[in-house]
């Protein structure tokens, strides 16, 4: 009964360290399970600001918002054109 003994308790032991490898695997697993989601929202997000800022770029390269930004920051005025400055008065 001794070795019988023995056998059963390596056995629970053996079962024992099996399950507790299987355990902390189990909670590495889901603890990189929700670090890839939260990464995974990262990058979505950072694709649509990505595509937000290239739209945003198309724009502001274009003709027509090259020269209303000159007429606005620089006072651009076209050839034949008269710029009117209004000056307050005390």
């Amino acid at each position: 009964m001794g070795r019988r003994r023995l056998f059963l308790f390596g056995m629970i032991v053996l079962i024992g360290l099996l399950a507790s490898l299987y355990l902390v695997r189990f909670f590495e697993i889901r603890q990189l399970q929700h670090e890839l989601a939260v990464l995974s929202g990262r990058t979505e997000a950072a694709r649509r600001e990505q595509q937000d800022l290239l739209i945003r770029l198309a724009l502001g390269n274009s003709p027509i918002a090259i020269e209303e930004a000159a007429r606005a920051r620089l006072g651009l005025v076209k050839p034949g054109e008269e710029k009117v400055i209004f000056i307050e008065g005390n």
